[in-house]
């Protein structure tokens, strides 16, 4: 897997989204999976699918009539790289404004606020190795 820092847009999120729920995919497969739900074209995935092989997110593999494309980054990994993009973009690199700006507005629910804790106690477990 790549270790590059690898930008997605929206379109492409929910094209490596069916690569990592199901791979290797065929182009006409990316096709009837994404049209019904976006009204994508199959030339406006072919370009999408096309910028990705780009950027190295995406590689394919010949098959028998058709290339067979599969994601070369994790979902994590791209969600981290999202992550710390939003966080120096608009929080200036702060999870606590962040969360701060979340919590004023009450949008955590009482799992959310327990999946927090969860979250710092095992950061701070970590901290005592």
């Amino acid at each position: 897997m790549s270790h590059k820092q690898i930008s997605l847009s929206a379109g492409e999120w929910q094209i490596m989204e069916r690569l990592w729920e199901k791979q290797p995919m065929t182009l006409m497969e990316l096709v009837r999976a994404l049209a019904p739900e976006t009204g994508w074209s199959k030339s406006t995935i072919v370009t999408m699918v096309t910028r990705l092989e780009a950027k190295g997110a995406v590689t394919y593999a010949e098959g028998g009539r058709a290339r067979l494309y599969s994601p070369t980054i994790t979902r994590e990994a791209a969600a981290l790289r999202e992550t710390e993009s939003l966080l120096k973009r608009v929080y200036r690199g702060s999870v606590g404004l962040m969360m701060s700006t979340m919590a004023r507005r009450q949008e955590l629910t009482e799992e959310d606020l327990q999946e927090l804790r969860d979250i710092l106690a095992k950061a701070e477990e970590g901290r005592g190795q």
